[in-house]
C-alpha cells in the first residue's frame, strides 16, 4: 500500500532546498565580487588612463599632434578590442575607428555603454566621454565581446551546478525527513496501541545508537516501569475485590435476616436496617462502578467488540428507561435512524448511554423533555446525543464533571457516587471517541461519539 508524504516533509525538503540555494548565491556573489568585480575595475582603470593620455597630449601637443598620433593607431583599422574617436567641438571625426559620434552620448562627458559593430558581428563596448582643454571631444573605451563570454559562462557554470545541488538536497530533505518520520511513527503507533490498553506495546529499537533510538529505549524503559505499576495497581485492586465484596455481601444477607425477623412493631429500627442495606447497596455499586472504570481505562474490555447494531442498543435502553421518565412526568423521546453499526462493546456503549439518559431524568424538572438522537458524525462516527431542559451544568465545571468523585452542588442532594460521566468519558476513549458537554438554552447537550464505525 503506498503512503503519501505528508506535507510537512515537502516544506522540510523545500526549505532546505532554500537554504541550499541561499548558500550557493552567496557564494557566487562572492566570487563575482572577487573576479568580475575585479576585472570590471581594471578595465576602468585602463580606459581611465588611456584617455586622460589623450587629455593631455592635446593639453601639452596640441590637437594637430593628438590627430595624428590617434589617427597612427586607429585610423582604419577594424574595430578589435579598443574603441576611440577624436572629433572637434562640433563632433566631426578627426580620428579613431568610429565612422560617427554616438547619438546616444551626446555632448555630456561620463561613462556610456554604447552599441558597436565588429568584423563578428554586433556587440557592446564601454566607453568614457572626455571633453579636452580646446573644446574638442574623445571618445575611449574597450569591447566587451569577451567580458560578457566571461559572465555567460559564470552563469552556466553556476546554473550547472546549483540545479543538480538543489536536486540533491531536495532528494536528501525527503530521505532524512522520511526517515525520520518513520521512526516518530513507530512511536506513535506504539503510543495510541498503549492507550488503548495494550501495554506490552513497545518502540521498535534499531539499535544504532542514533539519538531517535537512545529515545525510544528510554520510552520503553519507561514503559516497562508503568507496566509494572499498572500491574501492582491491578493486583491490589483484585485483592480489593476479594477482601472486600464478600464481606459486604455477608453484612447485606445478615441486615436482610434480621430485617426479615424483626418484629413488624418496631417500624423505626426496620427502617433502620432497610437503611443499611441500601447504603450497602450503594458500596458495592460504587465498588462494581470502580472496577468496571478501571477495566475499561487499561483497555481490557476491548476483547470483547464485535459488531454491534448501535440503534438496537440505543432504542432498547431508551425502551428501558420510559417508565422512569414517565413517573416523572418527563417527556422521554428518540430520534434513530434504522440501521447504524459499530464495532465495539454493547453492553458498555448501553451503559454510557444509559447513564446520559439517567443523568437527564435526575435532574430535569418535572415536566420537562428530555431527547435522544442517533446519527452519523462529521468525521465519519455514530455521535449520540442527550439534550434535556434542565439547569444544565455551569460552563466553570464541564471539565470537572467527568473526574471520578466529582459532585457539583446540585448533584449532591441526589444518589451517585460522582462516577457516572466518568464511565461514560471512559466508555467513549475506549471506542476511539469522546465526551463533550454543551449548553442546551436551556438544560444540558451530551453528545458521545463513537469512532469504530462501519455503516451497513
Amino acid at each position: 500500500m503506498i503512503r503519501f508524504l505528508p506535507p510537512g516533509t515537502f516544506r522540510q525538503a523545500f526549505v532546505y532546498a532554500g537554504a541550499a540555494l541561499l548558500m550557493l548565491v552567496g557564494l557566487a556573489a562572492w566570487i563575482w565580487s572577487i573576479t568580475a568585480g575585479q576585472v570590471d575595475a581594471q578595465l576602468t582603470q585602463l580606459i581611465e588612463s588611456e584617455s586622460y593620455t589623450i587629455f593631455v597630449a592635446v593639453r601639452d601637443g596640441g590637437l594637430e599632434n593628438t590627430v595624428h598620433e590617434v589617427g597612427s593607431r586607429f585610423d582604419h583599422k577594424s574595430i578589435q578590442n579598443q574603441v576611440a574617436l577624436l572629433t572637434d567641438e562640433y563632433f566631426k571625426p578627426l580620428a579613431g575607428n568610429l565612422n560617427e559620434w554616438p547619438e546616444a552620448i551626446g555632448d555630456v562627458p561620463g561613462w556610456y555603454t554604447i552599441n558597436i559593430m565588429r568584423e563578428p558581428g554586433p556587440s557592446e563596448a564601454r566607453v568614457l566621454h572626455r571633453i579636452m582643454s580646446d573644446g574638442s571631444h574623445f571618445l575611449y573605451g574597450y569591447d566587451l565581446t569577451d567580458f560578457l563570454a566571461g559572465r555567460k559562462a559564470f552563469v552556466a557554470a553556476f546554473l550547472g551546478v546549483s540545479i543538480p545541488l538543489l536536486v540533491t538536497v531536495l532528494l536528501l530533505g525527503f530521505f532524512i525527513r522520511r526517515s525520520l518520520l518513520g521512526q516518530i511513527d513507530a512511536i506513535s503507533d506504539a503510543a495510541r496501541a498503549i492507550m488503548h490498553g495494550n501495554l506490552k506495546e513497545r518502540v521498535p529499537e534499531r539499535g544504532d545508537n542514533t539519538e531517535l533510538d537512545l529515545l525510544s529505549a528510554t520510552i520503553n524503559r519507561m514503559l516497562d516501569h508503568t507496566e509494572h505499576l499498572v500491574g501492582g495497581i491491578t493486583n491490589v485492586s483484585n485483592s480489593i475485590a476479594h477482601d472486600l465484596r464478600t464481606p459486604l455481601a455477608e453484612a447485606r444477607a445478615r441486615f436482610e435476616g434480621l430485617l426479615a425477623k424483626w418484629p413488624s412493631s418496631d417500624e423505626v429500627a426496620k427502617k433502620e436496617i432497610e437503611s443499611g442495606i441500601a447504603d450497602i447497596d450503594k458500596l458495592i455499586r460504587t465498588f462494581n462502578a470502580l472496577m468496571r472504570l478501571a477495566q475499561i481505562e487499561t483497555g481490557a474490555r476491548q476483547s470483547g467488540f464485535r459488531s454491534v447494531e448501535l440503534p438496537s442498543v440505543v432504542s432498547e435502553t431508551v425502551e428501558f428507561y420510559q417508565h422512569v421518565a414517565e413517573q416523572k412526568g418527563l417527556d422521554l423521546t428518540a430520534d434513530i435512524p434504522p440501521r447504524l453499526d459499530v464495532t465495539g462493546d454493547p453492553s458498555l456503549i448501553a451503559q454510557a448511554v444509559g447513564n446520559l439518559i439517567d443523568n437527564a431524568i435526575k435532574y430535569t424538572p418535572r415536566g420537562g423533555r428530555i431527547g435522544v438522537a442517533l446519527s452519523t458524525g462529521v468525521d465519519g462516527g455514530a455521535a449520540i446525543l442527550v439534550d434535556d431542559n434542565g439547569p444544565g451544568i455551569p460552563d466553570a465545571e464541564k471539565s470537572k464533571v467527568t473526574t471520578r468523585f466529582y459532585r457539583g452542588d446540585p448533584a449532591r442532594g441526589t444518589g451517585g457516587a460522582g462516577l457516572g460521566l466518568s464511565l461514560v468519558s471512559a466508555i467513549a476513549a475506549l471506542h476511539g471517541g469522546s465526551l463533550t458537554l454543551a449548553n442546551n438554552h436551556p438544560g444540558l447537550r451530551a453528545r458521545l461519539t463513537l469512532q469504530t464505525v462501519s455503516q451497513g
